[in-house]
């Protein structure tokens, strides 16, 4: 509950949110820190699609579909999944020319949650159509950065801003007036460019990290897709086990894979890794990070935790887990919710639900590795072949232990193992740097850093200099910029320029 008394022009905004204490303050902060202007000053073009109806792709081949990318294939950093964008027939394109996805253009969500904002990357989807609820923009290069602006748009004072806005009573929704009308920073170019290259920094980074588990998934094996399939209603077993008499267990489709795999040589998987059931200390804390199932990335194969209070815990939450344990679901295997922990939390529990079948592999790279194979066809069959579940698919908690893998050379799971485990913390610190830009806009606003400041540290990274740019991401925390005590964002900053440079010779080889 606030009052505000409104001694200035109250233009065309009578709702009391437009003039909310946080927004004003907001305002006149910015207006001492530089230029200001607004969103739409910005825009060389823009446009929102409003489409008839999404029709029907029943019966299309892939070539006569395109995709459709909405705000939910958009996460909270700006990272865009373009795999599980829904599909639309291949006539939109023609229908809807401007519906179209551009390189470099700056995605808006003006309706519903409002709160998304992405940024088409270079590499994107032939005929990538952008929904309705996404305003697109393409902004000026001769005075703005896009992707500074869109850290500026995902900082907690541009939403402040932008939220401001909205209007509707039941979808929230922002008119294109309202959103031109979004004041930005105009900062000078190289600062502009020093936090826009973190978000560039962040997109190279996910895309080598893509790049490596495309690679991996096409050089491993799938026996599965080499055996011929089974078509007829009905088939004999020849071996019966006494744990198994439901005749889907010998389905010759799953005794094919098995044939298949011990023809070219395999082993159980229980052999290399052994399952955890360790019980976890609720004294040593009072908060624990809980993994569930609902954190599961199935894009980066991440399961990222949840900070919970150890008071009233979740019955389900049992086995203790570190870093690098691979994560089973039990819960429909058939979806490929295979979880690999990259956190190496030390002030509190790391704790598990029971919904996870808990393996722990010899190093961190032979994790990486057969985690990366337990989620492909070949493992996600035999998992689906110890199916217990009626109502929904479902499987013991011991059965990852008995499937069988390929018997990989060692310097084979050792090498694309470390590759993978790269792709890992890539995508830890890509998140990081979307962060971290926007704490540095966050930090300029309140006064906490100067745009000099920024400006000294490009020059200098344009002279081959880092060490303004590690003095600053030393100061950057959860918490903000140079909060005294807090935890650094950036642990390791040598091993975030190392992976950046990696990132950078692999796109520098395509």
């Amino acid at each position: 509950m606030y009052k505000v008394r409104v001694l200035q022009e109250i233009n065309d905004r009578l709702d009391a949110e437009y003039y909310n204490p946080a927004a004003l303050s907001t305002l006149k902060k910015m207006e001492t820190k530089g230029t200001v202007t607004t969103f739409g000053d910005l825009v060389d073009e823009g446009y929102r699609v409003v489409y008839h109806g999404t029709d029907s792709i029943n019966g299309l081949k892939d070539s006569e579909v395109l995709p459709f990318l909405s705000p939910t294939q958009i996460d909270a950093n700006g990272s865009i999944n373009f795999e599980d964008a829904d599909k639309l027939p291949l006539y939109y394109k023609d229908q809807y020319p401007k519906g179209l996805g551009k390189a470099g253009e700056i995605l808006v969500e003006v309706k519903g949650n409002v709160s998304k904002v992405g940024i088409v990357p270079s590499a994107f989807p032939k005929n990538l159509m952008i929904s309705g609820s996404l305003y697109k923009a393409t902004l000026n290069p001769r005075r703005v950065d896009s992707h500074y602006v869109l850290a500026f748009l995902k900082s907690k004072h541009g939403q402040i801003l932008k939220n401001r806005l909205t209007s509707n009573t039941i979808i929230n929704y922002i008119a294109k007036d309202a959103l031109y009308s979004i004041p930005v920073i105009e900062l000078k170019e190289k600062a502009q460019k020093y936090i826009g290259d973190k978000v560039r920094q962040a997109e190279q980074l996910r895309a080598w990290a893509k790049s490596i588990q495309l690679k991996v998934s096409e050089l491993l094996p799938s026996y599965i897709n080499e055996i011929q399939r089974y078509k007829a209603k009905c088939y004999r077993a020849k071996d019966i086990i006494p744990e198994r008499l439901d005749s889907l267990f010998y389905h010759p489709d799953y005794s094919g894979l098995e044939s298949k795999m011990k023809a070219k040589g395999c082993k159980r998987l229980g052999l290399i890794t052994k399952q955890v059931k360790d019980a976890w200390n609720k004294k040593k804390a009072e908060a624990f990070e809980y993994y569930e199932i609902g954190g599961l990335d199935i894009t980066t194969g991440q399961v990222l935790s949840a900070t919970t209070p150890t008071a009233g815990a979740p019955s389900r939450a049992k086995t203790k887990v570190q870093q690098g344990d691979v994560l089973v679901s039990t819960v429909r295997p058939n979806r490929k919710n295979i979880g690999f922990i990259v956190d190496n939390v030390a002030h509190s529990e790391m704790v598990a639900t029971s919904g996870f079948s808990v393996l722990r592999f010899s190093s961190l790279t032979q994790a990486a590795f057969y985690h990366a194979w337990l989620r492909t066809d070949d493992a996600t069959a035999q998992l689906m072949r110890w199916n217990s579940g009626s109502a929904y698919p479902a499987i013991d908690d011991d059965v990852p232990l008995n499937i069988i893998i390929p018997d990989f050379e060692k310097t084979f799971v050792d090498n694309w193992g470390q590759k993978l485990l790269d792709a890992h913390f890539a995508y830890v610190y890509a998140k990081m740097l979307t962060e971290a830009a926007k704490t540095l806009v966050e930090a300029l606003i309140e006064g906490q850093l100067t745009e000099q400041q920024l400006i000294q540290a490009q020059q200098a990274l344009e002279d081959g200099e880092n060490s303004l740019d590690q003095a600053i991401l030393s100061k950057l925390s959860a918490e903000g910029y140079a909060i005294e005590g807090a935890t650094p964002l950036f642990s390791d900053v040598d091993e975030l320029y190392s992976l950046l440079e990696e990132a950078a010779q692999a796109e520098a080889e395509e």
